[in-house]
C-alpha cells in the first residue's frame, strides 16, 4: 500500500520546487555584478540614518505644533 494520499502535488523530475536552491548565475551571459559587502553595509547605514532623520524631523515638527 502506497503512502500517496493525493495531497502531494505531482511534478515532473525536471521541474524544480520553489524551495529548492536557486541555480548559480552564468556570469558569461552578462549578469550584473553583485554589491560588495562594504557597499551593502554603507547603503544600509545611509538608509538607516535617513530613516532616523525623518523620524526626528517628524517628532520635532509635532512638538513645535503642540508647544508652539
Amino acid at each position: 500500500m502506497g503512502s500517496n494520499t493525493g495531497f502531494e502535488p505531482a511534478r515532473s523530475a525536471d521541474r524544480r520546487s520553489f524551495w529548492d536552491e536557486p541555480e548559480p548565475l552564468d556570469w558569461s551571459q552578462g549578469a550584473t555584478d553583485r554589491l560588495t559587502r562594504r557597499a551593502t553595509l554603507t547603503i544600509v547605514l545611509a538608509l538607516s540614518l535617513g530613516l532616523w532623520a525623518a523620524i526626528w524631523t517628524a517628532v520635532a515638527s509635532l512638538a513645535s505644533a503642540i508647544f508652539g
